[in-house]
């Protein structure tokens, strides 16, 4: 199927010269102390470091470089007579005072001291004068944050990622001799205690509390408290403090032995395997499969199930353990390289399904393919096209997703018709620049080593020409159809109308079931988009039946794809409804059945959807919508069941079997903004809903409901 790019060429590249930046990112501690002159401005180490000076170079097309964002929030920081007061304005008339303790992000701390890391270093290998008064800024904020004595009136968490991120930061300085120079003996002490995983792990079956480092008590592997993918995090948190000579806690597990004989680091990636091995036997992760225990209370599948592999392997090369990089770990990290590159595209966007995504969707795609690089899993073709999708993710990064013309220029996923989960709130406006720009600068930085220092992406016809080679539709399981363990379908339907990727994602997302982009709906940028941490009829027939709302969101059985004469036809039953509230408890799911159809032809998406039940009783109606973001100017046609669109992705969309529509503004609910209209990537402007008076499905009869989208730009 594919060409292995050799290991040696991996670490041949390694004696490249790289970008000093480029050494301080993803754990590349090799690097020569002064920066080096981009080959090409069109490359994607034009936009993320630029000059020689981290200015833009001309020609680049965009604002600022990402080296220069990070100099302005270093800049806006120092500049504060008191930093705790510092204040990010997005314009909405709530600015965030973005470094107090009540922020949210308990990951802050880290990003901060290593965002701003980047700035130091850079600024020490040039010999700037002005570097002894930003190190005392970053010394002093650093440490206020981070000390937390008795008297101090500024205490602030910093959990998991916060410690993964203060460690790379730490062994960045160290890589470039300034380690001692930046933090005293007693603030190394400090962080020494404080930079651990603990926090990542509750108590054991038992009712043990983990405690850790200075009691000597074992931590419990099979403990850990959060997402599965924390296991990642903790293993980069061992990896790195090993790098730094510092000791780990012991492991153990009451359920394999092996655990106790293994260090921290390599307990870590041990139970990291185990769990993407035994949680789906597609290859990917399962993140509900930590809190949930039947086949039927898991799967959830998104961006993270993809990423995490990307994840563990990058953690892996960043401390120098590409030992324990075994052949089974390349060929997961193959399998989220197969699901993304049928989802590749000429303008950087990523995952647009799920939760998390936004800016992130489109990183993930950099950072697994980056990781993909450095493992020797894409052929010398795929390098090609990889370097120059992440190129324009950066692109988009720095002409979308940031924006200059805010009252305080940032990464913009909170205004203007953005809307993002509670979890990246507004409050965290700060940190999300500080990880997001992170995220690019260590990729820059192994595309440097691996050969790219200033290379131009292909041509916008070449990179197109090689997407155009993907096949019409790709069908990636998560829980393969033989695997007894995992009764119901989960699996990826991708499907390419020429230029327009269309995603369509069956999981069981137990807690997030309930929310747009967990539903079974096609997905595609500008065209169907779901809204984060909200649930309502979008393109699926969403039930009332006695005063509650149901609807069909998991136990999908009998997938089915085939192409038939250029269309894409996908079938699936869904053998109950579920209750459409945040965790939904399985007991509320109603006797009601669906079979659905899905058919994508050219420029179309056809959708009907049968219901029917042996058992249920008493009445029931059904309601789907069309959220557009096309302005509301639009008006039904005279059938009243259809609509043409102007100046928008989507021309037309028009059902059957409804007794009546409406068409609506849905950006404005009661003169302020609704919050069901806000996507990732901008605002939702007006509703189709057509619904049904109330009627009976009595056992052996069914009624078929449908929906047509016609849209351009399929070419």
């Amino acid at each position: 199927m594919h060409s292995s790019r050799k290991s040696s060429v991996i670490f041949a590249a390694s004696t490249l010269t790289f970008l000093l930046v480029g050494a301080c990112g993803g754990g590349l501690d090799d690097g020569p102390k002064n920066p080096v002159s981009s080959a090409s401005t069109v490359s994607l180490h034009g936009i993320v470091y630029g000059a020689t000076d981290t200015s833009v170079p001309s020609g680049a097309g965009v604002s600022i470089t990402m080296m220069g964002q990070m100099r302005a929030l270093f800049d806006l920081i120092k500049k504060a007579p008191d930093f705790t007061q510092v204040v990010m304005d997005l314009g909405d008339g709530s600015p965030v005072h973005v470094l107090d303790t009540n922020t949210g992000d308990k990951f802050l701390p880290g990003k901060l001291a290593l965002g701003l890391s980047y700035i130091l270093i850079d600024m020490k290998a040039k010999g700037d004068p002005k570097y002894a008064d930003y190190l005392a800024t970053y010394q002093k904020i650093t440490t206020a944050m981070m000390a937390q004595t008795s008297s101090a009136n500024y205490t602030y968490a910093n959990t998991s990622w916060g410690e993964y991120y203060y460690l790379v930061a730490l062994n960045n300085f160290k890589a470039h001799g300034m380690l001692n120079e930046v933090f005293s003996d007693a603030m190394l002490a400090t962080l020494q205690n404080r930079l651990t995983f603990c926090d990542m792990f509750g108590a054991d079956a038992s009712g043990t509390k983990n405690t850790c480092p200075a009691t000597g008590v074992p931590v419990n592997v099979a403990s850990l408290n959060t997402a599965q993918n924390y296991y990642a995090v903790s293993y980069g948190i061992a990896g790195l403090r090993q790098k730094l000579g510092w000791s780990n806690p012991a492991f153990f597990s009451a359920t394999d032995p092996a655990v106790a004989s293994m260090g921290a680091r390599d307990a870590l990636l041990y139970t990291l395997t185990n769990h993407i091995r035994k949680d789906s036997s597609g290859g990917f992760s399962d993140e509900a499969s930590n809190t949930h225990t039947t086949y039927y209370d898991q799967a959830r599948f998104d961006r993270y199930s993809t990423l995490l592999i990307g994840e563990v392997v990058e953690r892996t090369f960043e401390m120098g353990n590409e030992a324990n990089l075994t052949p089974e770990l390349k060929s997961y990290l193959r399998k989220s390289v197969d699901l993304i590159l049928p989802q590749l595209n000429a303008d950087g966007q990523g995952f647009n399904y799920g939760r998390s995504i936004g800016p992130y969707g489109d990183s993930a795609f950099m950072e697994i393919l980056t990781a993909a690089a450095n493992a020797g899993v894409l052929s010398a073709q795929e390098m090609e096209v990889a370097y120059s999708f992440i190129y324009k993710a950066a692109y988009r990064f720095d002409t979308f997703w940031y924006d200059p013309t805010l009252p305080t220029p940032s990464v913009n996923m909170w205004v203007k018709g953005r809307g993002t989960d509670a979890y990246r709130g507004k409050p965290r406006v700060m940190g999300e620049n500080f990880s997001l720009l992170h995220q690019y600068m260590y990729v820059n930085a192994w595309w440097d080593k691996l050969g790219f220092n200033g290379k131009a992406p292909m041509s916008d016809s070449d990179l197109q020409a090689w997407l155009n080679t993907k096949p019409h539709y790709t069908l990636t399981w998560y829980n393969l159809p033989t695997d007894t363990a995992h009764p119901y379908s989960a699996a990826l339907i991708t499907v390419r109308d020429g230029k327009r990727v269309i995603n369509l994602n069956l999981s069981q997302a137990p807690d997030y079931n309930s929310y747009t982009p967990y539903y079974p709906t096609p997905f595609s940028d500008n065209l169907i988009y779901g809204t984060t941490d909200l649930g309502y009829a979008l393109l699926i027939p969403q039930v009332s039946y006695n005063g509650k709302t149901y609807i069909p969101v998991t136990y999908y059985k009998n997938l089915n794809v085939q192409e038939n004469n250029g269309q894409v036809v996908v079938s699936f039953d869904t053998s109950k409804f579920r209750q459409a509230v945040k965790n939904a408890t399985y007991a509320t799911d109603i006797d009601l059945q669906v079979h659905t159809v899905l058919t994508f032809g050219q420029g179309t998406l056809t959708r009907a959807d049968t219901l029917s039940s042996g058992t249920l009783t008493g009445a029931i109606a059904v309601e789907t919508d069309f959220t557009s973001f096309a302005d509301f100017q639009n008006t039904m046609n005279s059938d009243g069941f259809s609509v043409k669109y102007a100046n928008s992705n989507a021309t037309s969309y028009g059902t059957t079997g409804f007794d009546g529509c409406v068409l609506s503004n849905f950006e404005m609910a009661a003169g302020v903004t609704n919050p069901l209209s806000t996507t990732p990537i901008g605002q939702l402007h007006s509703n189709f809903a057509c619904t049904t008076r109330p009627f009976a499905l009595n056992a052996g009869s069914n009624r078929t409901f449908s929906w047509t989208l016609k849209y351009a730009g399929s070419n």
